[in-house]
């Protein structure tokens, strides 16, 4: 009966298993009868509720907590200016991001994502679809669309 105590504890600092014993006595673990000792899930309750009523206790004490003021940064025309400049800068640079390639592997790249955007949108339309269903055939050899395979349609 010892064990399954210690297993209901295991994982609970011995702060909180303190706390959860007091929480017993004092008779707030919520559906234990105060008349009989808790068992063993019961501790493991009360060990959880201890657990919550902590964590909830250092989150409001951190609430209370004093906080530093905002750090007093004077912006002065000369820094708002190169700030300015920078965002200039960097509106320039992304809006031409092909600054270094020359057209000839700008079209090689280009070239490359259409072969590869072709691969994942194949057509669509139902000659394609066919074709592309019928490299797959089913264990009987009928191939999709012809009429032998619809009467083995489930």
């Amino acid at each position: 009966m010892l064990h399954n105590y210690l297993t209901a504890v295991d994982d609970w600092h011995a702060d909180l298993v303190t706390d959860a014993v007091d929480l017993i006595i004092r008779g707030e673990l919520p559906n234990h009868d105060g008349r009989f000792a808790p068992t063993a899930p019961m501790l493991a309750t009360a060990c959880r509720l201890a657990a919550e009523k902590a964590a909830r206790a250092k989150y409001l004490a951190g609430l209370a907590a004093p906080r530093l003021p905002p750090p007093l940064i004077e912006h002065t025309p000369e820094s708002r200016e190169r700030v300015r400049q920078l965002a200039k800068h960097a509106a320039e640079v992304i809006g031409s991001v092909d600054l270094h390639n020359s057209e000839a592997e700008i079209a090689a790249a280009n070239a490359r994502w259409a072969k590869v955007n072709a691969h994942f949108d194949p057509p669509q339309d139902y000659e394609s679809l066919t074709e592309r269903l019928n490299l797959h055939r089913d264990s009987l050899g009928y191939e999709v669309g012809a009429p032998e395979s619809e009467e083995n349609a489930a």
